[in-house]
Formats: structure tokens, sequence, C-alpha cells
């Protein structure tokens, strides 16, 4: 199974750009969770760190969260208004400190210059203080333009389920940043201060200590249990702003954490994700197989009509399986996002089983096994084997009576029902050979190495003595004698090394016969 290669190289070039747009990662958090229950066992305490931990773990893999204009528009406020409070502080400061000259400056005269420096200062902070209030304005109409397109954009998948297009918004305006887990660590929970916790979540304090973490995605849940079953209620709060991107609620059984942990998380993706519907296409070959098809999206049968029609998804990772009677079921786990459309496309195979004869080139006594279990014997009586074939690539080893194995491979295009296979198999200590040969490589490359040595004494002199006798320096006989003695080592080297090339390559021939012997048609 595989997706439409424009889906794939439009998917790669999207997440290859969006990537780009953010340096930072939106993180995402859980605090401890509360029991409603006033009277629990100590054992159904442990629930509220245990269950949000595994629900992050669920989430341990990056995935992508695309960032809407609205989420960006109260990260600039935030530092306004981050901004604006520091500002009002040092004019209260400077405020104070005016006042306080009065009593400070011995003359008129000096606390006139000192009034008017600190009138300055105040004017100065007043006036950021200004500027500050106009850029927010600035901001707020900046972003009124986007955030009104995205929300039309929103309406218009809401009104597909009714029957009418949708996918008409402007994709391009929203950026994305990676989702990772707090701490990098799925059991790490914030836990907030006394006093932020009294405040309450929408609370300036409880912002504060959220924001200095570099928290973007807080998880906020309650549990109620009742007997071996507990109701689970997550809550999705973004950050800045503390805006509840969404509720999840789960039963289970309390004796069964990571199910509802799964479910939850599962739910919870596309509100972590941000992302809008998706819609699926199914091109199903052949078309016999397209007639009789199922197909299946996380376990949840959608029926023949999904082949033909489109399949409206939330955006995320999910697992589509297609099944036809007398085929083989296909399945694919993918992150459908970053696009609006889809094409899922697949081959499905035919079922075969049947049962196929095979046997060594050379005849050996031993025993014929695949896939893990014994097949048959091969004797006098059987000189061939029998495989049991359902139209893949099947491995097996043969194995004569001394132990010595071969390993075998039975190609797709040979795995059919009642064909007579052939085999070169030669079983033997391939360990044991592979070690002999890598011996005999080193010991020709130490030679090779310890020819070399006198080799380039010798040619080294021949030289020395070539260049003496053109000067006048040296005689004939003695530039003709290393001459004799480099031809020699020469040649005593060329040897070495064309002994270490045939060692090398029968080295590589041992290692190579580790790859099972293919069988042919016979």
């Amino acid at each position: 199974m595989k997706l439409s290669r424009t889906s794939f190289i439009s998917i790669v070039l999207f997440l290859g750009f969006v990537s780009s747009l953010s340096g930072e990662n939106w993180v995402l958090a859980s605090q401890e969770f509360k029991i409603k229950n006033k009277n629990i066992k100590e054992s159904e305490s442990q629930l509220t760190k245990v269950l949000p931990q595994l629900i992050l773990e669920q989430f341990s893999e990056n995935g992508l969260r695309l960032i809407s204009s609205e989420e960006e528009l109260d990260r600039e406020l935030y530092k306004l208004q981050t901004e604006r409070l520091s500002l009002f502080l040092q004019l209260s400061k400077e405020e104070k400190s005016r006042d306080a000259l009065v009593l400070s400056k011995a003359t008129p005269s000096e606390l006139k210059k000192a009034l008017s420096e600190a009138g300055k200062k105040i004017e100065d902070i007043e006036s950021k203080i200004s500027e500050n209030l106009k850029l927010t304005e600035e901001t707020k109409n900046k972003y009124q333009e986007r955030i009104s397109s995205e929300k039309q954009g929103l309406d218009i998948a809401e009104e597909h389920k009714s029957g009418f297009s949708f996918f008409q918004n402007d994709k391009n305006l929203l950026a994305s940043e990676l989702v990772s887990l707090y701490k990098s660590d799925n059991s790490a929970l914030f836990t907030p201060g006394t006093q932020a916790a009294e405040d309450g979540i929408s609370s300036y304090a409880f912002e504060n200590e959220i924001t200095a973490a570099k928290i973007n995605g807080l998880l906020c849940g309650d549990i109620t249990v009742f007997g071996e079953y507990c109701s689970v209620n997550v809550n999705l709060y973004v950050f800045p702003g503390a805006k509840n991107a969404g509720c999840v609620t789960e039963v289970g059984s309390i004796n069964d954490l990571v199910s509802i942990s799964q479910s939850v998380a599962r739910k919870l993706t596309p509100k972590i994700a941000n992302s809008k519907p998706v819609k699926l296409r199914f091109e199903i070959e052949p078309e016999e197989a397209r007639e009789h098809a199922l197909v299946s999206i996380d376990g949840v049968i959608l029926g023949k009509e999904a082949v033909r029609e489109e399949v409206i998804i939330d955006a995320g990772i999910h697992t589509v399986t297609v099944s036809s009677e007398n085929y083989e079921n296909q399945t694919v786990n993918y992150s459908f996002s970053g696009e609006e459309i889809f094409t899922v496309k697949t081959t499905l195979k035919p079922v075969v089983e049947g049962v196929s004869s095979i046997r060594l080139k050379k005849y050996r006594e031993g025993l014929f096994s695949f896939n893990g279990a014994e097949s048959s014997s091969i004797n006098d009586q059987n000189p061939a084997g029998t495989v049991a074939i359902n139209g893949r690539t099947v491995l097996g080893v043969f194995k004569n009576n001394e132990g010595e194995t071969a390993f075998i491979m039975i190609p797709e295009k040979y795995s059919a029902d009642g064909l007579n296979l052939l085999v070169n198999a030669k079983p033997f200590n391939r360990e044991k050979n592979i070690d002999k040969r890598r011996k005999s490589m080193y010991t020709a490359y130490s030679v090779l190495v310890c020819s070399l040595v006198p080799t380039f004494y010798c040619v080294g002199n021949l030289n020395a003595s070539v260049n003496a006798y053109n000067a006048d320096r040296g005689s004939y006989s003695n530039a003709q004698k290393w001459q004799n003695y480099s031809y020699f080592s020469i040649g005593v080297s060329g040897v070495c090394g064309s002994w270490f090339v045939v060692e090398l390559i029968r080295y590589l021939n041992a290692a190579n016969e580790v790859l099972p012997a293919e069988a042919k048609k016979e």
C-alpha cells in the first residue's frame, strides 16, 4: 500500500517548509490529575500520576502542530503585556524616587536639577508605555484579517459534514512547530507554585509560571473511580491565554490504563495538531479486488462504500487496512497531515497456497527446513523435499548429516503451486571458512607490506647511484648492481601484491557465501 507520488512529494516539501518557520518546539506538559472521589484506596491514588504519564508517553515522537494566527496573536500580546508590566514597575519606582528628592537634596538648585532629571526618566517610561499600547492595537489589527480568514476556512470545513464543498481556506496562513514533551520526559509533570495553584489556571501568576517553563500546552484532568472502573476527563489548555482547546472523556478499567491512555491520546491528537479534517481517496487494484474490498481505519470498518467515496478523518496518525475476499490484507500507518486530500493506492495480491518440490543440484543427505519448521528429509528413497508456499519469498536452510548448513531462498516469482525447484546449495562451515580466508588475507597483506621496505630501499639507492654516475661521482658497476637489486625487489613485491589480491578476492567470496542460494525452476 502506498500514497500517491504527488501527495508524498507535497507532504515532504510542506513539512520541510513549515519546520523552518519556527526555531522552537511547541512544548506539551501535564499536571498531576485529580480524583473526585473522597474515599479511595491507596493504590487508586497513584492514578493521578500514572495516567498523565501514560498519556504523554503516546506523544513521545515529534509530531506537528499548526500554529493559528489567533495563537500567534496571543503570544505577541503576552510579550507586550509583560513589557508594559515591567515599564509600569519602573514608573512606580521612579515616581517614588522623585518624591524622595525633596528630603534628600540640601539646596533648591540641586533639588531642581534632580527633579528635572527624574522627570525626563518618567517621561521616557511613559512614552514607552504609550508606544507599547499603540503597538498592541496595531498588532491586533494586523492579525484581525488573518484570523477572520482562518475562521472562514473552519466554517467551510464544518459545512462539508452537511454535504457542501470545503478545504477552500488558505493553508499558507498557518505556521507550524514540532511538538515535544516537557523536559523531553513523559514522566515529568508540571507542578505550579502554591500561589499559582490557589489562583487557578486562568490567573496571571499561573500563566507566568507556565511561560517561564516554556510550556505551550497543558493537560489537566480529573478522575472518578467506581469499583474497578474509572472515568477520565482531560482538558487541553493552550498558553499564553489559557484557552481550552478541547476536552476528552474516556471510561475504562483501572487494570488497563494503557488502553485508556491510548484512547485519550488518540482523541487529543487532532486538538494538539490543531489541524483540520483531511479527505482520503482509495485506488485499489485489481478491479476484482476493488469490487469486494473493505476499508478499516484504526480498526473501525467503514464498509464497501468507503472504497468508492471520499472518507473524512481527523488529521493525525492513522492505521488504514484494505481487505478483500481471496486477497491478502494490506495495512499502512501514516501521519495524514499537512495536506487536504490524500490518495491511498494499493495493489492487493491474491492469496496463494500450495506445495512445491525442491532438490539439491548435487545430491546430499540431510534435512530441508523452511520458515523455522522441519520440512522433509533427503535420502536415497526421498531425493527431493517439499515446501509450502504462499506467493511470497520463502527462506530456508539445508543441513547435512555432519551438521553443516546452507541457506536457501525461493524468490517470489517461483513461489507457486506445483513447481519443481532446483537449488545449488553447498553446506559447509561458513564461519570457519571465513575465518580461514581472513587469516590468509592478513598474512598476504603483511608479507606485501614487509616486501615494500627493501623495495623502497633498493629503488632509493638506485636513484642515488644513477645521479652520482651522471655527475661523475660514482661508478657504472655500482649503479648496475642497485638496478638488479631493484628489479628483484620490485618483482618480489609484485608477487606479494598479486598474492594479496588473490586472498582478498577469496575472502570476499567466502563472505559472500553466507548469502542464501537462490532456487530456480527445474
